[in-house]
């Protein structure tokens, strides 16, 4: 049992500023999740959680995965382990979802049929290739929204969000024509409102949108988690070689990950069986 191991000198400062329960769940193996509200200590849990794995059990920081959502938190996380194990035992693979999955599809970016130092285009750059597409087509052929005009801000913005929300569902252009329908045939069969126009409208913008991104040699920040992901969920070699790089992944707040984030961790903590979240439920976005 690991509560009857010896805790080395060094995690002393970080167990003991833990609540008992925090601590029985920072030493404990296998698949942890804590669940806590604001400001209870979530974060610090995670860190005593990554120190116990080093100091308690030997794991390898490079071979330790840890993520959470911003660079602040990702900073902050960082200088916490640093604090309580020193600079050099700070886990290599600590980021956003955004930067690790960026590192993984730059080791193999063929899985997203593209080539070794492609680019990586933000939000804004997303928006602006589908302002571009939408400038191409005649207003008169554009679906009519709900509110404002075809063709204006709004509708070029809420455009955009649905081609990165496919992506979240891991949806690829191929499969976007399947998927859209199958959404459409649900809503209406409950009876629920669904502008079909509009999401039929973002089946084919997303093929020509994503051929652009193809032909740059660029991937959005959707393709960054999408791809690595629909390839560890299709292609065993390729599983097996990311999954087996961890001994562990730990991820702070767990309640906001989608659909592409939840199966990325999951996946990479497969061979290792070991899969430490902390989150709060009472906030989770789902």
């Amino acid at each position: 049992m690991t509560g009857d191991l010896p805790v080395p000198r060094a995690l002393a400062p970080v167990l003991d500023s833990l609540t008992p329960e925090q601590r029985r769940a920072a030493m404990a193996l296998g698949y942890v999740l804590v669940l806590a509200g604001a400001g209870t200590g979530k974060t610090k849990t995670l860190t005593a959680g990554v120190a116990t794995r080093v100091e308690l059990h030997g794991m390898v920081p490079g071979q330790i995965l840890c993520v959470t959502f911003t660079n602040k938190a990702a900073q902050e996380m960082r200088k916490r382990i640093g604090d309580v194990l020193g600079p050099y035992s700070v886990p290599t693979w600590l980021g956003t979802f955004h930067a690790l999955a960026a590192r993984q599809l730059r080791a193999e970016p063929e899985v997203a049929q593209l080539c070794s130092g492609f680019d990586i285009r933000d939000a804004e750059d997303s928006l602006a290739i589908v302002r571009r597409l939408i400038r191409t087509v005649p207003k008169e052929k554009l679906p009519v929204p709900q509110e404002g005009a075809p063709g204006d801000a709004r509708q070029i913005k809420k455009m955009a969000e649905r081609i990165a929300r496919l992506k979240e569902d891991l949806i690829t252009p191929v499969a976007a024509f399947a998927h859209v329908e199958s959404l459409i045939g649900r809503r209406q069969s409950a009876n629920l409102h669904v502008d079909h126009e509009s999401w039929r409208f973002v089946v084919g913008l997303y093929g020509r949108y994503q051929a652009i991104l193809r032909e740059q040699n660029a991937a959005d920040f959707g393709d960054l988690l999408m791809w690595p992901t629909l390839a560890m969920l299709h292609d065993a070699e390729y599983h097996r070689r990311w999954s087996a790089r961890f001994t562990a992944v730990m991820a702070d707040e767990f309640q906001d990950v989608n659909r592409a984030q939840y199966l990325w961790l999951t996946l990479l903590g497969r061979t290792s069986g070991e899969l430490f979240c902390v989150g709060d439920d009472s906030q989770s976005i789902l």
